[in-house]
């Protein structure tokens, strides 16, 4: 049997309800036939404005119409880069989010703010009848990720997470490694590992404790700045997080061209590189076991040595395990953290082994169970570990989806061979194929179909990354209900969901 994409991850019934829901909630507009959706950017650093906003702009059926952010030197000239693009001045700008949820005109909104407020932009968004594309990692917290998933389904909204290894390109790596996995070509899975973070280092895996300031002793320095946003700027930029003094660090002034990384590693307000680099490795993993729907029942404790690096505040790096259970036959799937190298994700099934990263992928076929130790990991990082059982490989510089960027052949050989060797085409399991993310959210808009990410995959794979860096930050494990979201038995009740104070800015759905 052949899944499409509607009906693939949350059943037919469910993708039934959203089928003529263009209008009906407070605030959605009747867009003519062929009238193009008005979307609002909120949120426009380096990510929104590099990364996402060129997507929107080259969507036929979308135009981008208001920039919001509390940063009113960003979101200024970002208004002038989309007017630019467009060649006339109807994009507007502002500094407050709320302008964007009252609008009627704005059909849709792309969320690309620091994690901790996602889930309230997400939330009231799709109360206020506009759909979502949402960067990842969906949410700052698993109570968060519940009630993303809850909104989605009580106000009918399309949604798309921007998990765009999913959408990666028209032959995805990403797409074939799943694929080669979910036809059992490599047999029954038992192991996986996601690979990020820099285990010993500054940036590890794990959050950080709170600080005021990135360098303490330049204190003043990473205060200047703090007039400009202002006290009004600042305490929005913070939302629902705990107040602090200003760090420029944390909230780089005006139109930056790097990726600040101070408040990714701050517990208040990120994850860590598991939600940074977590959440694309570990939802390819959810997608090859089939959790999209579902999770691991066992969260277990890293036992490898505690950092002795300051800012890291103890914590362990890497080495946490989660147990899931097959759906094939109840047994178990192991999944291990373990440090950045070649490959960012890797399945061991019972006759082969499957990895894959941005523009690397490598097949071993007929090995057996290969139990991955510290010594098979390290030699999987050279391809020809096992070369005789090797189908196809490359780590070559093949790298993205832009084709001028591409410097070899390699990567889209190997994939010719795995799809041709496997007769993927034809397989019994297919997944959804999508090439890019915002495009397939716009699509999605118009035929009000479930696009290849929605709430419920987004907030699961969230799920993932919040453990992980909850075991880690509590060096603890417990029993976990996937399916509920929430601790199993009397485990680990005392480790928090959700924030204790919201600031005022609580999520009701």
């Amino acid at each position: 049997m052949k899944l499409n994409r509607r009906n693939f991850l949350l059943g037919s019934a469910a993708a039934a309800a959203l089928s003529g829901c263009a209008t009906g909630n407070l605030g959605t507009r009747t867009r003519k036939s062929g009238e193009k959706i008005n979307v609002a950017m909120i949120g426009v650093g380096i990510q929104g404005r590099e990364a996402l906003l060129p997507q929107f702009l080259k969507q036929e059926n979308a135009k981008v119409v208001l920039i919001c952010d509390c940063d009113k030197t960003r979101a200024e000239e970002c208004a002038g880069r989309v007017n630019k693009a467009y060649n006339n001045a109807d994009c507007k700008f502002c500094t407050d989010f709320r302008e964007v949820m009252e609008n009627p005109e704005i059909d849709a909104v792309c969320i690309a703010t620091p994690d901790h407020w996602h889930a309230y932009l997400c939330v009231e968004a799709m109360k206020h009848g506009k759909d979502v594309y949402c960067e990842k990692p969906l949410t700052f917290s698993i109570d968060e990720a519940r009630k993303v998933i809850a909104a989605q389904k009580k106000y009918k909204r399309v949604f798309q997470t921007g998990s765009m290894q999913r959408s990666w390109s028209k032959v995805s790596e990403f797409r074939t490694a799943v694929m080669i996995v979910r036809n059992g070509i490599i047999g029954d899975v038992k192991y996986v590992d996601a690979n990020y973070g820099v285990g010993g280092k500054k940036l590890g895996g794990p959050s950080h404790p709170v600080r005021f300031f990135d360098v303490p002793e330049n204190a003043k320095e990473e205060s200047d700045g703090a007039a400009e946003l202002g006290i009004e700027g600042w305490n929005m930029w913070l939302g629902p997080a705990k107040w602090r003094p200003y760090s420029n660090q944390l909230a780089p002034k005006g139109v930056h061209h790097y990726y600040p990384m101070f408040w990714r590693f701050d517990d208040d307000i990120g994850s860590g590189y598991n939600g940074d680099w977590g959440a694309h490795h570990l939802d390819i993993a959810q997608w090859g076991m089939d959790m999209d729907d579902d999770g691991p029942y066992k969260i277990i404790r890293s036992d490898e040595p505690f950092s002795t690096d300051l800012f890291h505040g103890g914590r362990r790096q890497f080495g946490m395990k989660m147990l899931f259970h097959s759906k094939k036959d109840g047994s178990d799937i192991e999944l291990y953290h373990g440090p950045f190298g070649v490959w960012g994700t890797v399945f061991y099934g019972t006759d082969g082994i499957v990895a894959v990263n941005r523009g690397k992928i490598a097949v071993w076929k007929g090995t057996g169970l290969v139990k991955p130790t510290a010594e098979i990991r390290k030699g999987l990082q050279d391809v020809t570990f096992m070369k005789d059982k090797i189908v196809a490989e490359s780590v070559g510089k093949d790298y993205g989806t832009d084709s001028s960027a591409k410097k070899d052949n390699r990567l889209a050989a190997a994939l010719d061979k795995l799809i041709k060797t496997f007769d993927l085409a034809n397989a019994k399991v297919q997944v959804y194929k999508s090439e890019n993310q915002v495009r397939n959210f716009c699509e999605c808009i118009d035929s009000r179909e479930l696009t290849v990410s929605p709430a419920e995959v987004g907030g699961r794979s969230a799920t993932l990354c919040l453990l992980c860096n909850m075991s880690y930050q509590y060096d603890t494990g417990f029993d976990w209900d996937g399916k509920k979201m929430d601790f199993a038995g009397c485990t680990a009740k005392r480790l928090p969901l959700a924030r204790a104070d919201y600031r005022g800015w609580d999520i009701v759905v």
